[in-house]
């Protein structure tokens, strides 16, 4: 028995307390003393999640001594976006259980050959997010418990009804306006906060009841979760030339805020939706009980928490997984630029070659037509075999041969049909049929 000493109001005097009488008298001026006793209030019951096999605490929620608690993480399931998954249940003796699972994230870039390139292969490597068509909450939710079914092998399978969602307090705005922060945070993160276009967000939370049979007993299955989606479009230098794969063609319609029009889940060309479910509280109970344990349900979802050592880790290796897809990125960018330097070399020595070539081609056509020429002159006149030897050297060429006033001849491209000379030895070439005057004097076709 614990005894604590009071002080006696009227003389100062102390007393001894066991707290086993409800009227005391003071033994130093006789002073009789009522007391009056009151118990501290209870604590709120607070449930521990916790990984047993890594003993590794997971989550906490306030749901009472009437359920058990069991959890683990999932690593097979982490992602950038959800790196330390994790899987927490509660169920009472009646049959009734509820589970949390961190949630799924997707990329859908159906129109961005960018995103699907060999370097996106490579960072979806990394960051362990994959590929899927992106859904609405409603749709999303009615796959989500359908899979459920499926996996427990449930038969008689129908939807029941909607609910609000259960996390009390819950504000859809409020909700939405946290995630275009934390998207603007992480695209400053990753340095794409000025190079990405068209950005729309989507938040919406759903909550779905079916009802299946599990052998001869009815059961209902609820599910509600948060469906979280960002969209953006690349800019077009994204799309140019062979090194991120090809043109991306034209865009849709737009409005004057840069989203494409229609729904949110209509992509442009050049765009990707992230998308993910934050969240995904579960609950799976007999029929005859689910308006009982429902309260329960919306306790456990309202009073549930991550504990900080998960969200500290998750943190951690976020970080990690960007700083390993910033050095990737590097060395990506390193190998384009060593690979254009190796083709713009390639192409220099092919010019070089074919400049090569080609000088000498000309050389040797030229010293033929002078030699042609020459012979001509040298004879009595042009015989009709030189003539014909040089209308070809003139045709390879493209060229006419003009003769001028002094006797000389000039070759003119066969892209002009007048052309004129003066004494200075001056050509000049037109398709004009108008005569400059002055000194310039006709020229002779040969």
């Amino acid at each position: 028995m614990s005894v604590e000493v009071i002080k006696c109001p009227a003389c100062d005097g102390m007393i001894d307390c066991d707290g086993s009488l409800e009227f005391i008298k003071c033994a130093h001026c006789g002073n009789t003393l009522h007391l009056k006793f009151s118990s501290a209030p209870k604590e709120p019951s607070v449930m521990k999640f916790t990984d047993k096999a890594l003993n590794i605490p997971l989550a906490s929620c306030g749901l009472g001594d009437d359920y058990t608690a069991s959890g683990s993480l999932m690593p097979d399931s982490a992602s950038y976006t959800y790196p330390m998954p994790v899987r927490c249940a509660a169920a009472n003796k009646f049959g009734t259980a509820f589970s949390f699972f961190t949630g799924e994230a997707y990329t859908d870039d159906t129109k961005c050959p960018m995103l699907s390139g060999p370097y996106a292969t490579v960072v979806n490597q990394i960051s362990k997010i994959h590929f899927r068509p992106f859904m609405d909450a409603a749709t999303y939710g009615d796959n989500y418990i359908k899979a459920m079914i499926g996996g427990g092998k449930m038969t008689n399978a129908c939807f029941v009804e909607s609910r609000p969602f259960p996390a009390a307090g819950f504000n859809r705005k409020d909700a939405l306006d946290g995630w275009i922060k934390y998207q603007e945070l992480e695209a400053q993160k990753a340095g794409t906060a000025g190079t990405i276009t068209g950005k729309a967000y989507y938040l919406e939370e759903s909550c779905k009841v079916y009802e299946a049979d599990v052998g001869p007993v009815r059961f209902r299955i609820a599910a509600a979760f948060i469906l979280r989606g960002f969209r953006y479009q690349l800019p077009d230098m994204f799309a140019m030339g062979n090194i991120f794969g090809g043109l991306f063609g034209q865009r849709k319609p737009q409005n004057a805020n840069g989203a494409p029009q229609g729904s949110f889940g209509d992509i442009p060309n050049n765009g990707a939706i992230e998308w993910s479910s934050s969240g995904i509280f579960t609950m799976f109970c007999p029929k005859d009980r689910f308006d009982e344990d429902y309260k329960d349900f919306e306790k456990f979802v309202s009073t549930f928490k991550i504990d900080p050592y998960i969200l500290q880790e998750s943190l951690n290796m976020q970080n990690k997984m960007s700083m390993e897809v910033a050095r990737y990125t590097q060395q990506n960018i390193a190998q384009q630029n060593a690979n254009f330097q190796a083709m713009q070399q390639a192409n220099r020595s092919l010019q070089e070659a074919y400049d090569s070539a080609n000088q000498a081609w000309w050389n040797r056509s030229n010293a033929h037509h002078a030699q042609v020429m020459s012979s001509s002159r040298s004879a009595f006149g042009e015989t009709s075999q030189d003539r014909i030897s040089r209308m070809q050297s003139e045709a390879i060429r493209g060229v006419n041969t003009y003769v001028r006033e002094d006797g000389s001849t000039v070759e003119v491209s066969v892209d002009y049909d007048h052309v004129y000379s003066n004494n200075l030895g001056d050509t000049l070439a037109t398709n004009s049929s108008f005569e400059p005057g002055g000194n310039w004097n006709s020229t002779t076709k040969i």
